[in-house]
């Protein structure tokens, strides 16, 4: 599989190195020169400089020939550009993005990206998980 991530924050980088140790190639791209250098240095020459909402930059990254493309942007608006033209322009069969914004995950879904991940859903549900279990063990302690 040849997976484009866009975006080497944190979630980037490390759905970076999870498919490269799965044996997958990856390109990430970012538009911090430094941010490349640093993935460069930690992962290999796996990136591509630029800003993604511009189709030369998803081109040089390969978009043409890409399974999928994962967008981990802090911006919903940039992430749905993204998957937009990695969908209509590039023909790319899995687009997958972060939504920062959980009213904005309508939108993507109405828009086509095959997996939006609401992001604030995620994260308060496993710190409801977390927390059943001392809720549940102070309850029953009353």
């Amino acid at each position: 599989m040849y997976a484009i991530i866009v975006g080497a924050g944190r979630v980037g980088t490390a759905m970076a190195r999870w498919l490269i140790d799965a044996d997958q190639e990856v390109t990430v791209i970012e538009r911090d020169a430094r941010r490349c250098e640093t993935i460069e240095d930690e992962l290999g020459n796996i990136t591509v400089y630029g800003d993604a909402t511009e189709s030369t930059v998803l081109e040089r990254a390969g978009a043409q020939r890409a399974d999928a493309l994962i967008a981990t942007g802090r911006r919903d608006d940039e992430n749905l550009v993204v998957c937009q033209m990695a969908r209509h322009i590039f023909e790319v069969g899995r687009v997958i993005s972060i939504i920062n914004v959980s009213e904005h995950v309508a939108l993507f879904n109405r828009l086509g990206v095959s997996a939006p991940i609401d992001m604030t859903l995620m994260m308060t549900e496993a710190l409801q998980e977390r927390l059943g279990d001392l809720l549940t063990e102070n309850i029953g302690g009353i």
